[in-house]
C-alpha cells in the first residue's frame, strides 16, 4: 500500500496555517535570500578578498560612503629624520609617501601577495627601515628604508595585533583573537606562546546593556565563542537562503507541471518530496532558533538610533546570560595588546567586555574601572598607551600614571599615532591631528591616499541594511524580518502534521 501524501482532510487550521506560510514565504523570499547571502558575508569580515576588492563608489548609498575614509589608511609611521617621510597601512594595502601626504604610491609585497595591513610595530631608531607590519599572512618587515618589504615571521598567520615589548628586542602580538604570543625581533624564530584557557578576571561589570547583547547575539559573539557563534549564525543566514529557494521551488514547480510539459510522474513526486525534506527538515527545523533572533535582532538593529538611546541604559545581569560572558577564558576575545617597558609580566588587552590588565603575566586579569565595559581600539605610541572607540570614548595614559585623560579633538575612533619632533600625531578617518601646547588635538592638512572605488565589504552592508535602495527601506527589512518568524513558527507546526499523518 503507498503511503499517502498527506491528511485525506486538511483541518480550517491546518488550511489556514498552510496559505499563511505560503503567501509569507513568497512575499519575503527574495529579500530573505539577499538577507541570508549578504549576512554569511558580513560575518566574515577577515575574508581578505572582501576588503579588497572594489566597486564604483558610487553605489554606495550616502548613509555607508561616510564609513569609507576609515577603510583607505589606519596604520602609520613616520622617519623622524625625514619628516617627509611616512608609511602607511590598512587592509586595502600598504603606501609610502615622500612629499609630506601630497603623493602616496603603493608599496608592493613580494610574490604577488596582497595580504591585509593589521599592525605596525616601529623600529626604535625612529626610520622606515625594518618596520614589523603585522597581517594576515603573518608578520612582514620592511627594507630599503620603507621603499620594499619581505617576509619575516609566521607565515599564514592572521596577526590582528603587535606592539613592542617589555624590552627593545621583543615583540608581543595577539594571533586570531585566541592567543598572545612573544616574539624576537633579532630571531623571530623564537616564539613564546601565553596560555589564557583558564584565567581569573576581576572587576568586570556585573551588568551587560541590552544593546550590547542584542549586537552581540546578531554579530556572532553571544552564544558561544567567536567561532561557535559565527558558524550558528552563518547556518542561520544559509538556511534564510535555502529556504527561500526551496519554498519557492517546492510551490513553482508543480504550478508549471500542471500548466505544461513536463518530467514523469515519479520524478516529480521525487523532486517534490526532495524539495520538501530539504525546505523542512534540514533547514527549516533545524535553524528555527538562529532565524529567530536573527531577524528578531536585526529589526531592532535597523532602528540602532531610537534603540540605542533605550536600550543602553537597560541592564541585564552578566551571570544570566550564556557562558561566553563569563570570561573563564579569554580565548578568541582578544582584540589589542599592549606592553610595558621594563614589566615583563604587565600587559593590558582590549576585549569586548573592555580592557583588562594582568601583573602576573596572563594568571589573573582585572576590569579597567574607567573603561569599563567598553570596547575599542588600544595600542602605543612612545610612552603613552591609548584608547578610542567608536562611542566617542578617546583616552590617554602615560606610563607610571593609574588615570587616564581625555583627548580632545578627534570626533571619531582613533587608530594609531606617531611622534614627530616631540610632537604626537594622531591617526583616524578624518586624517591626522597634532597635538597642541593646551594638549588638544588639532586636524592637519595631510592627506591620505587617494583610492579609487569601494570596498566590497562596505557595498555588502549597504545591500544587508536595504540603504543601498532607500534609507527608508528599514520598514521592508522590518516587514521581513517579522515574515521570517511568521515562517519559522508556522512552519514546525505544519511540518509536525506531515509527520504524524
Amino acid at each position: 500500500m503507498s503511503r499517502k501524501a498527506g491528511p485525506r482532510r486538511r483541518t480550517p487550521l491546518n488550511r489556514a496555517l498552510l496559505t499563511l506560510h505560503k503567501w509569507a514565504g513568497l512575499a519575503a523570499g527574495a529579500w530573505l535570500l539577499v538577507l541570508g547571502v549578504s549576512g554569511i558575508l558580513l560575518d566574515h569580515d577577515e575574508w581578505r578578498w572582501q576588503r579588497q576588492m572594489t566597486v564604483p563608489e558610487s553605489w554606495l548609498s550616502t548613509r555607508v560612503a561616510r564609513l569609507l575614509p576609515a577603510t583607505v589608511m589606519r596604520y602609520v609611521a613616520v622617519d623622524e629624520a625625514q619628516p617627509d617621510r611616512w608609511l602607511g597601512g590598512s587592509e586595502r594595502g600598504l603606501w609610502l609617501t615622500e612629499d609630506g601626504g601630497e603623493n602616496w604610491r603603493d608599496v608592493p609585497f613580494p610574490e604577488n601577495a596582497m595580504p591585509q595591513v593589521l599592525r605596525f610595530a616601529r623600529p626604535d631608531d625612529g626610520s622606515l627601515e625594518g618596520i614589523i607590519v603585522a597581517t594576515d599572512d603573518g608578520l612582514w618587515r620592511t627594507t630599503e628604508n620603507g621603499r620594499e618589504i619581505e617576509r619575516y615571521a609566521m607565515e599564514g598567520t592572521r596577526i590582528g595585533s603587535l606592539t613592542a615589548g617589555s624590552h627593545p628586542d621583543e615583540l608581543v602580538g595577539v594571533v586570531d583573537h585566541d592567543r598572545i604570543f612573544r616574539i624576537s625581533r633579532s630571531k623571530p624564530s623564537q616564539l613564546q606562546w601565553m596560555n589564557l584557557d583558564q584565567v581569573t578576571v576581576t572587576g568586570l561589570p556585573e551588568q551587560v546593556s541590552v544593546y550590547d547583547f542584542v549586537f552581540d547575539l546578531h554579530f556572532g559573539y553571544g552564544i558561544f565563542g567567536r567561532t561557535a557563534s559565527t558558524l550558528i549564525n552563518d547556518f542561520g543566514g544559509l538556511a534564510m537562503a535555502m529556504l527561500a529557494v526551496s519554498g519557492f521551488l517546492y510551490w513553482f514547480l508543480p504550478w508549471r507541471w500542471r500548466r505544461g510539459s513536463g518530467p514523469g510522474p515519479k520524478v516529480r513526486r521525487e523532486t517534490h518530496r526532495w524539495l520538501y525534506r530539504t525546505h523542512a527538515t534540514a533547514f527549516g527545523i533545524l535553524a528555527l532558533v538562529p532565524i529567530v533572533y536573527l531577524s528578531v535582532t536585526g529589526i531592532l538593529l535597523d532602528h540602532v538610533v531610537g534603540f540605542g538611546n533605550w536600550s543602553r541604559d537597560v541592564p541585564m545581569e552578566r551571570s544570566s546570560l550564556p557562558p561566553v560572558y563569563q570570561y573563564r577564558s579569554l580565548g578568541e576575545e582578544l582584540e589589542q595588546v599592549v606592553a610595558y617597558p621594563g614589566e615583563p609580566r604587565r600587559l593590558s588587552v582590549s576585549t569586548r567586555l573592555g580592557l583588562l590588565h594582568t601583573d602576573d603575566g596572563g594568571r589573573s586579569w582585572e576590569a579597567d574601572i574607567d573603561t569599563g565595559d567598553q570596547g575599542g581600539n588600544l595600542f602605543r605610541v612612545g610612552n603613552r598607551v591609548f584608547f578610542s572607540n567608536n562611542r566617542g570614548m578617546h583616552l590617554q595614559r602615560r606610563d607610571g600614571d593609574r588615570e587616564w585623560s581625555e583627548i580632545k579633538g578627534p570626533a571619531t575612533m582613533v587608530s594609531d599615532g606617531v611622534l614627530l619632533d616631540s610632537a604626537l600625531y594622531l591617526k583616524n578617518s578624518r586624517g591626522f591631528y597634532r597635538e597642541q601646547a593646551s594638549g588638544d588635538f588639532e586636524l592637519t592638512d595631510m592627506k591620505s591616499p587617494q583610492l579609487s572605488g569601494a570596498t566590497f565589504y562596505l557595498f555588502v552592508v549597504d545591500v544587508h541594511t536595504g540603504n543601498i535602495i532607500h534609507e527608508q527601506f528599514k520598514w521592508v527589512n522590518d516587514l521581513v524580518g517579522g515574515l521570517a518568524v511568521l515562517l519559522v513558527l508556522t512552519g514546525p507546526v505544519l511540518w509536525w502534521r506531515w509527520k504524524s499523518r
